[in-house]
């Protein structure tokens, strides 16, 4: 294999394609040996929210297009309530509606995310093809597949594989700005920017790429251009409103503690987090390969744009994770993840030029002790939840409304409400409605801060029961005893000690994650205790 820079390999855009296919197949053997592919949708608290959302988006532009948007998600809320359009943008469930069209299934959606992660390794590629040799930048386009981190997001259906993949294709299209300045250009990089943010707000680190990289370039005659400015226009006009919209429910998520507290506990957590999702191997060597760039983007070579902006995205994305209190997760890293990889296998690529002959082998060398250091394989077990509602789920009859509650937490309401979705043959109106115990039988906010029972008594609660015509509950006893809420045990003991109305209907067992399993018992309403109750 040469081992020349890309810029002058006529094999370069045949190589981006042999990343991305060999990528994409990694990742679906990944996610089908792994347990992704049979799972339910809990193996993040987010995770059902996102399905459900992107399955709403698919049932309006299939069947609800007639009828006034903001009417069909508040219904469709009603009967699944884990839609989180508001909580988050709309990027990717349009992406993931459009996608679901012509197959309504969990399965699709994960070969979703596992295309656009096979897409971003081939980026990376293409972006590390234009600064190092070609075996280098194949290496650093395959860890962008290969890192457990990366494996993990292939398992769940997420958005933060779409905004890392805009976010590149923006850094990309700020970069060619940078090289050859015009309106077409800068438009670019403002309509893609808009589009991550519109996916995810933490691509509101991309707003710092031109400022930062026009100062390490040195580009200051660039600041007298209109084109310049103009690439704010689009953000302002697309992603603007929305972001000013959703504000307030945006700031449900956030975690109100002051400033001065969440800085030094983010980097704690992320200092320790970054070493043990890249290895101090690859670390180390990022960290070097960072500061070669930073070097490359002030000395006015020819790829110094591309070395400032992906420092820019690295810089960006430290301070969104660092400044921004939307919690601890080793995810928020994954925007930085292409910049990283880029710098450290440009520091591997760099060592091996001392090896003369030698070179390839200590390339491989290196990729393989970097690769070993963080083999760990994550697997994904969640079972159990979507078998209990397919057991439940009535007989289609014309005009008979079926309503059940759930209790658990996030993760088991997730799982039941999503799966009860994707089961239900009708969605839009539904003939089936599932509530959620943590909003009928308490409340809190978004982040379960200020919790509340709602009932004082267990007679109160189980007469909420016959209000809502609640027929099946499921009540989730999985969850460690430290993470269940009292409502849940008010719950369970209220429909124990009322045999009259509630019977057991069958114990399902379920799994959480691996080695983490429990039951989830299913109680049907006694036919002869069904009660009459106004809508």
């Amino acid at each position: 294999m040469d081992v020349t820079p890309m810029t002058q390999n006529p094999l370069r855009r045949r190589c981006t394609w042999l990343v991305f296919l060999i990528s994409l197949a990694l990742n679906l053997t990944f996610v089908a040996r792994q347990g992704g592919w049979s799972s339910d949708l809990g193996g993040d608290p987010d995770e059902a929210a996102h399905a459900v959302t992107s399955l709403m988006v698919r049932d309006y532009l299939a069947d609800g297009w007639h009828r006034s948007p903001m009417s069909f998600a508040t219904q469709y809320y009603a009967d699944f309530p884990k839609v989180a359009l508001g909580h988050y943008p709309p990027g990717f469930y349009i992406l993931a509606g459009l996608w679901l069209l012509p197959w309504v299934s969990v399965q699709s959606l994960l070969i979703l995310q596992s295309i656009l992660s096979a897409a971003l390794s081939a980026l990376t590629y293409r972006l590390a093809s234009k600064m190092m040799s070609v075996p280098a930048a194949f290496m650093a386009g395959l860890l962008v597949t290969l890192l457990p981190a990366s494996l993990k997001q292939n398992q769940l259906v997420m958005s933060d594989g779409l905004m890392v993949l805009l976010s590149i294709l923006a850094a990309m299209s700020w970069k060619d700005y940078l090289n050859r300045p015009s309106f077409v250009r800068s438009a670019g990089f403002g309509l893609l920017a808009a589009a991550a943010i519109l996916t995810k707000g933490s691509a509101m680190a991309l707003c710092v790429i031109p400022p930062l990289t026009t100062i390490q370039c040195s580009r200051w005659h660039l600041l007298k251009k209109v084109s310049w400015w103009f690439s704010a226009v689009p953000v302002a006009i697309l992603a603007g409103p929305w972001m000013l919209y959703s504000a307030k429910i945006t700031a449900e998520g956030m975690i109100h503690v002051p400033l001065h507290d969440f800085v030094p506990a983010a980097l704690t957590f992320y200092s320790h987090e970054l070493p043990r999702m890249l290895g101090i191997l690859f670390t180390l060597s990022a960290v070097i390969g960072m500061a070669l760039l930073m070097k490359k983007s002030r000395a006015q070579q020819s790829d110094s744009a591309l070395s400032a902006t992906l420092c820019s995205m690295l810089v960006g994305t430290l301070l969104i994770i660092l400044l921004i209190p939307a919690g601890l997760a080793g995810r928020y890293l994954l925007p930085a993840l292409p910049a990283l990889l880029v710098g450290a296998m440009l520091t591997a690529d760099r060592v091996s030029l001392y090896l003369g002959r030698g070179r390839l082998a200590g390339l491989a060398a290196i990729f393989v002790l970097g690769a070993v250091e963080v083999s760990e394989i994550p697997s994904k077990d969640v079972h159990g939840f979507g078998s209990a509602v397919l057991k439940s789920l009535p007989a289609p009859q014309e005009g008979r409304a079926v309503y059940w509650l759930i209790a658990s937490d996030p993760r088991g309401e997730g799982a039941v409400i999503a799966a009860a979705a994707f089961a239900c043959p009708k969605r839009s109106p539904s003939p089936l409605r599932v509530y959620r115990g943590s909003k009928e039988l308490g409340s809190s906010d978004w982040m379960g801060r200020g919790y509340q029972a709602a009932f004082a008594s267990q007679d109160q609660l189980l007469d909420h029961l016959d209000k809502l015509r609640i027929s099946r509950v499921f009540v989730d006893l999985s969850a460690p005893a430290e993470r269940q809420q009292p409502h849940e045990r008010q719950l369970l003991a209220a429909i124990n000690l009322a045999p009259d109305r509630w019977q057991l209907a069958f114990e399902q067992t379920v799994t959480r994650r691996p080695g983490e399993t429990g039951v989830l018992r299913v109680y049907q309403r006694s036919p002869s205790s069904i009660h009459s109750s106004p809508d």
